[in-house]
């Protein structure tokens, strides 16, 4: 059942994950460290290495995944053994305790900031449960932000395409004054909550996204702000 909370009447800021609150690439480098110590002790040192082998395809945008099905295959020629063993290391990939994993620069201070003004700040990310609770949970995000205000797609049964997890927000907090949505990939990011009436904001670009920055961006799927830096969303806040 829904809880609403009619006495809220201040803005709501709502936070992607992946390449807005952290940096998506430190989970990948984490999952590779991770893959290299397992495959060590498994295997034997001959896998040292692995991992920075996987960061150079993840750099180059290739399929680092192939590169570990590539070399596996050479010690289990069973088709059928390669298949589980790949299918266990991916699973396990994803379910790993991320370490070294760090708020991008300026979150950590705004979403201390926002807690301090007494503004509510929600999540919405896609992805699977697993992977996401990981990243949260070594972010120290449930510290911020109430847990009923964490939307995962895999959770959810719907993406950021679709209106479900923005629509329940704005259930959730009915007499808010506005709805922030603060994000990066306008492929999918910003047009639900553009329809919606949100204010759209994008976080300056960085090169090490693991989502190139699109040449097109139809107009329906453009943020409205385009921040020069991701404390600006104190600014909004403001008006």
């Amino acid at each position: 059942m829904t809880n609403y909370d009619f006495n809220y009447h201040g803005p709501v800021v709502v936070f992607d994950l992946d390449d807005t609150l952290m940096r998506e690439r430190d989970f990948c480098r984490s999952g590779f460290r991770h893959i290299e110590k397992r495959l060590i002790a498994e295997r034997g040192e001959h896998w040292c290495g692995i991992a920075a082998s996987m960061e150079e395809r993840l750099n180059n945008r290739a399929n680092y995944f192939a590169l570990l099905e590539e070399r596996l295959a050479a010690e289990c020629p069973d088709a059928q053994t390669l298949r589980s063993l790949m299918a266990d290391i991916v699973a396990d990939y994803r379910s790993h305790r991320p370490d070294r994993l760090h708020m991008a620069p300026g979150a950590a201070a705004l979403i201390s900031e926002l807690q301090r003004r007494g503004i509510v700040m929600a999540l919405v990310t896609d992805g699977r449960s697993v992977t996401q609770r990981r990243k949260i949970e070594a972010l120290g995000l449930n510290a911020y932000i109430n847990p009923a205000d964490i939307f995962i797609s895999e959770e959810r049964g719907a993406d950021k395409l679709q209106p479900d997890s923005f629509c329940e927000i704005v259930r959730r907090y009915p007499e808010a004054r506005r709805f922030i949505y603060v994000a990066d990939n306008p492929d999918k990011d910003f047009r639900m909550p553009n329809l919606l009436g949100w204010t759209t904001c994008r976080v300056p670009i960085d090169a090490d996204n693991v989502h190139p920055d699109p040449a097109e961006v139809a107009e329906t799927d453009r943020p409205a702000v385009s921040l020069g830096s991701i404390e600006e969303v104190l600014t909004l806040c403001e008006e």
